[in-house]
């Protein structure tokens, strides 16, 4: 598949949650494998990925085995070794490795991919993930049961979101929500991505009244229990809008 740019760069700072502790290392690729967690794995400097899954984690030969899954049939693999930096989720964590090598090999007579093991990885928990704002070309909307009218849907504007959690904003003729609200059945379309189908807790409400656009509160809410295909799927959108900003900077 091809991404139209290059894998997003994380900032910096995130460098203190790296992890170079061998055996945290195998311990965590084992969970991976385990949990059959899909697995993006980016070549060509990012301009094009795989989502698959991890198969074999073989420390002894310095090697990881990934195999095409159904969700990924027909994608291509890399035509020659090559870096790639691979990207998943276990439990709501985000994990990130890099691989100087990578090449096509095959696993129980299917095709596969066959990656240098990593002497590093990056281990970033829920708070640790990026907040970036809505784009303002194509606006995000929350759309979600009307607290009072149950058999009507409203939609409130996005500000910011991340893996973790979102912003929005509320004008005059949404009722206040207490922090600690659970919002059922909320629905927020990524064009081209697909829709995030998600449970919102109300973390925190501050009054706008000096917005001049009409808006009354905005609400910091949280990610309920969000599965690790959904994560997976805001991080791609996350990935992919980082980088549109950088190509038009």
């Amino acid at each position: 598949m091809k991404s139209g740019n290059s894998l997003e760069t994380l900032p910096a700072e995130y460098e203190r949650y790296r992890v170079q502790s061998r055996f945290t290392i195998v311990s965590l690729l084992q969970e991976v494998m385990d949990s059959r967690a899909f697995v993006t794995i980016y070549f060509n400097n990012g301009s094009e990925f795989i989502v698959t899954n991890l198969l074999q984690v073989n420390p002894e030969l310095e090697e990881l085995i990934f195999g095409p899954c159904a969700e990924s049939a027909g994608q291509k693999l890399p035509s020659a070794p090559a870096p790639t930096t691979a990207v998943t989720f276990v439990d709501r964590i985000r994990l990130q490795f890099s691989a100087l090598t990578a090449e096509t090999t095959t696993f129980e007579h299917a095709p596969a991919l066959r990656l240098r093991f990593p002497s590093s990885m990056l281990r970033l928990q829920r708070r640790h993930f990026q907040r970036i704002r809505a784009p303002a070309a194509q606006p995000l909307f929350l759309s979600l049961p009307h607290p009072e009218r149950t058999d009507e849907r409203v939609q409130l504007r996005i500000l910011d979101f991340s893996c973790g959690g979102i912003g929005m904003l509320a004008g005059d003729d949404f009722p206040y929500l207490e922090t600690g609200t659970h919002l059922q059945d909320c629905r927020i379309e990524l064009p081209e991505f697909g829709i995030v189908r998600a449970v919102l807790e109300i973390r925190s409400a501050t009054p706008r009244d000096d917005s001049g656009e009409g808006d009354k509160m905005r609400y910091g809410c949280q990610f309920v229990d969000l599965s690790g295909p959904t994560i997976t799927l805001i991080q791609r959108y996350i990935d992919q809008l980082e980088l549109s900003r950088a190509a038009e900077s």
